[in-house]
């Protein structure tokens, strides 16, 4: 397994600062945001010549491309807005392929809230089916992320979800924390998910007891990484592990996204190294 590092933290940051920085720490690749609140993050910020730029140093730097991680999410319930995500969607996908990806992971949020599921799960079977036509057209893999507030919080019904879908071009981005912070133990999360899983998030949290709960770096939270490791590797994953800095952590202003990144890589590599994963 290899070791990744998402750009969503380093807002502040250009690609081009970012690339060589995370490939100096060590970095196996780089799961590149896609977001206006990013500096230079916009597919229509990045030209031909920027994207040619980007690739070289990608390719330079020895840097992997596991995803691009899109903002927003995938249900709306105004077809307006859902047809303004397919055409994004769209664009996305010829970035990740201009920088090398092929097919591309497009990785974001089923959105919704967990309360309505009920309400809304058929009504998002049919929006993923409308991805799925767009994916098979722009020859890319959709990666939609559970969040343990959103529609889609646990392994139940992202399995209900993706099985009714029943597509190879619809798949999940699979953030371990979310399920940790359902409730659900490590190992059990991950023997069923990853079947499912196209792409991969780490962070780190600590659960109150008032139900509460606050994103923190990885090592920093109550996430036992050394197991979700190991039980990914006993899974037969052999692809990407990204980390991912919340923006409840990257919005402090004290919030330094160089140390960040080093901090993550150093707990994810001890991680590798207590479960006696390989890299590579």
């Amino acid at each position: 397994m290899k070791i990744a590092y998402g750009t969503y933290a380093m807002p502040t940051l250009s690609l081009e600062e970012a690339l060589p920085a995370l490939a100096e720490m060590g970095y196996d690749g780089v799961e590149i945001f896609i977001g206006a609140a990013h500096v230079g993050a916009m597919p229509d910020q990045i030209d031909a010549a920027r994207r040619e730029q980007l690739r070289h140093l990608l390719k330079i730097n020895d840097l992997g491309l596991p995803a691009l991680m899109l903002a927003g999410g995938i249900y709306q319930p105004r077809p307006e807005d859902h047809q303004a995500n397919l055409e994004h969607v769209r664009v996305c996908a010829q970035l990740g392929h201009d920088l090398g990806i092929n097919p591309p992971v497009l990785a974001t949020g089923f959105g919704g809230r967990r309360d309505d599921w009920d309400d809304i799960k058929h009504d998002m079977v049919q929006l993923l089916d409308d991805y799925a036509q767009v994916a098979e057209q722009e020859d890319f893999i959709l990666a939609g992320e559970a969040h343990c507030s959103a529609a889609v919080d646990r392994s139940e019904r992202i399995i209900w979800l993706l099985d009714t879908v029943n597509h190879p071009r619809v798949r999940l981005h699979f953030d371990i924390v979310h399920l940790f912070l359902a409730g659900e133990p490590i190992q059990d999360a991950v023997r069923a998910l990853v079947p499912y899983t196209a792409h991969t998030h780490i962070t780190d949290a600590c659960r109150h007891d008032d139900g509460t709960f606050e994103f923190r770096l990885l090592g920093q939270g109550e996430l036992d990484a050394t197991t979700y490791v190991g039980a990914m590797y006993e899974a037969g994953w052999d692809d990407f592990i990204t980390l991912e800095v919340s923006g409840m952590v990257w919005s402090q202003q004290d919030y330094d996204p160089i140390a960040a990144a080093r901090l993550c890589y150093e707990a994810l590599t001890a991680a590798f190294q207590q479960a006696g994963v390989p890299r590579g």
